[in-house]
């Protein structure tokens, strides 16, 4: 069972698409092996066996897609809990070594929400950190001397998430209009964009302390400061929602769209879709004589209905680009980063808090000072879906203990939610359990009860397609700053 969880880090269909140089071997066919196999697998038990999560197994299952990154001034505890099969999130770490100094590389974080299938979130995994770095690289706005909100860097990062989209979808376009390539190149490079993503990326300069996310989607990411005057760690967005809710969002649509109702007010969606800005999303893009073309002749997704697709596109990938100097000492900042299957059920207030709690209790690098040997140095993931390649026990006191029915104080926040026709519960700071090593973990069980132990578990024995009516697919980062992982690694 949840095997998933492991084989969902794979690129499910390929590595992508051929115009973006990733070489036409694919996957080895061992891995490819490996993958049938599983799936076949996977598929097999969900299909005949359904077994209740008790705690143990639930710990479990979010381990087995947790770990950490590293970096010599920041560390990062990520965690994903899969939904869908195979989940639609993906992520990454790392850094872009152009100085060959560790000390000025630029570290990088990324959230990639994929939907209406993994693919075009899996091709931003592998890309779009790599053609930010490389553009910033070239325009030289890696090293130049800083300016807050520096439009030149700003404007890069902006044309490498367009870039990379627009190579995406007119390639594709190309091919489904020319019919000219064997039938398979056109349905794997229209693949690619018949499917969507969200995309969030933080980009921390630790030279200067200066941290830049840009956002396309409805991902968010939330720093978290210290107010001296409140004796708290307060909730300061980095990004905003780009759905039909976004005002500014309904506003740039009117105008590139005048006469046209491209938001419904009741749901946000624009034209059916829930964000606002993505990439891929084809069908709001092409002109639907396009899109007819590629359902008819190439097993593409229908046109948008009723003719609603008047003057594409209506989606874009271009970021919202902030930044925000980093503060260090006692109480340094720390970064939330998750994909909206977090926030759909936990505010900014909350999540913040939540982190505080696991402070009160945790150090951000205690991971690092019970690993042995030379492997973590440098900006790094590792841990993630290998099976305890870094040893992830529940809090200091072992195995986390129980808590009954009776233990919680009354009302269990679960209410019956008239509109989606389904139990839904309330996250607040009263109902959380610290008890984890792994801060992504903490964020992810907390959201999903914390304490109510019958509604963690029971939330967690969902399975696709199912799981997918309650909640969405969840991948977070916590980004700690302030520390120095070298001297922990040297000692």
């Amino acid at each position: 069972m949840y095997a998933h969880s492991w084989m969902s880090g794979l690129s499910m269909l390929g590595p992508g698409i051929e115009i973006l140089d990733v070489g036409e071997e694919g996957l080895p066919a061992e891995l490819e092996t490996l993958e049938d196999a599983m799936s076949t697998a996977v598929q097999a038990a969900a299909a005949v066996n359904v077994p209740p999560m008790d705690l143990a197994r639930a710990q479990e299952v979010l381990e087995t897609k947790s770990g950490y990154s590293v970096t010599p001034t920041a560390v990062g505890h990520t965690s994903q809990l899969p939904s869908n099969l195979p989940c639609e999130d993906t992520w990454s770490t790392g850094a872009f070594n152009y100085f060959d100094n560790e000390k000025k590389d630029w570290s990088e974080w990324a959230i990639f929400d994929g939907h209406a299938g993994p693919r075009t979130a899996q091709l931003l995994r592998q890309f779009l950190p790599i053609a930010v770095g490389e553009a910033l690289w070239q325009a030289r706005c890696l090293d130049r001397p800083y300016t807050p909100n520096d439009r030149d860097v700003f404007a890069t990062i902006k044309r490498a998430f367009t870039s990379l989209d627009d190579q995406m979808i007119n390639r594709a376009r190309e091919l489904v209009e020319s019919g000219n390539v064997e039938r398979s190149e056109i349905v794997a490079a229209a693949a690619t964009v018949h499917s969507g993503s969200c995309a969030l990326l933080a980009l921390y300069d630790p030279k200067r302390s200066i941290l830049r996310v840009a956002n396309t989607g409805d991902c968010r990411a939330v720093l978290g400061t210290w107010s001296r005057e409140e004796g708290k760690y307060v909730a300061n967005p980095m990004s905003r929602d780009q759905t039909g809710f976004n005002e500014d969002e309904v506003a740039r649509l009117r105008e590139d769209h005048p006469g046209e109702e491209s938001v419904d007010p009741t749901t946000g969606r624009v034209h059916g879709i829930a964000v606002s800005r993505a990439f891929g999303d084809a069908r709001w893009k092409w002109p639907n004589e396009i899109t007819k073309r590629a359902h008819d002749f190439f097993w593409g997704p229908s046109p948008r209905p009723n003719g609603v697709i008047k003057t594409p596109p209506y989606l874009t990938a271009e970021p919202e680009v902030t930044e925000t100097r980093i503060r260090t000492g006692a109480r340094p900042d720390f970064l939330i980063m998750a994909s909206d299957g977090l926030w759909d059920v936990m505010s900014n207030e909350d999540a913040v808090a939540c982190v505080q709690l696991w402070l009160d209790k945790n150090k951000p690098t205690n991971f690092l000072e019970k690993q042995e040997g030379p492997e973590v140095k440098g900006s790094t993931a590792f841990g993630m879906g290998k099976g305890g390649s870094v040893p992830l026990p529940f809090g200091k006191g072992g195995s986390p203990s129980f808590t009954s029915m009776s233990d919680l104080s009354g009302d269990d926040d679960t209410y019956f939610d008239q509109e989606e026709k389904c139990l839904k519960w309330r996250v607040s700071p009263k109902h959380f359990v610290n008890e984890d090593e792994n801060c992504g973990i903490h964020l992810v069980k907390n959201a999903l009860g914390g304490k109510r132990r019958d509604l963690f578990c029971g939330l967690m024995s969902l399975q696709p397609p199912l799981s997918r009516n309650v909640r969405d697919d969840i991948t977070v980062h916590v980004i700690f700053f302030g520390v120095d992982t070298q001297d922990l690694s040297n000692n």
